[in-house]
């Protein structure tokens, strides 16, 4: 069993308050059981969230790499540079 041990929440808009006060009496909890729930299902929902965005990296990380190569001169020879160095 996981050691329980005390956050308090100062601050907290009576809006939102009785929003989760409502969803509490809905759900039959006590208002930091159901602020507990809320938490968990916000940080599973982020660390979800998260994996989806790096697996679509990936996915694009590989297409660009099956592209075809257009031309295999080096990027310095591609770019012409002016006398400070930038790019023209």
């Amino acid at each position: 069993m996981e050691a329980e041990t005390i956050l308090q929440l100062k601050g907290v808009p009576a809006r939102l308050k009785s929003l989760i006060q409502r969803e509490a009496d809905g759900h039959r909890r006590s208002l930091t059981q159901e602020a507990i729930v809320l938490i968990e299902e916000g940080l599973l929902a982020r660390a979800s969230s998260h994996s989806l965005k790096r697996d679509q990296i990936d996915e694009i990380l590989d297409r660009y790499h099956q592209l075809p190569t257009v031309d295999n001169r080096p990027m310095n020879d591609i770019i012409e540079y002016d006398e400070l160095g930038l790019p023209k």
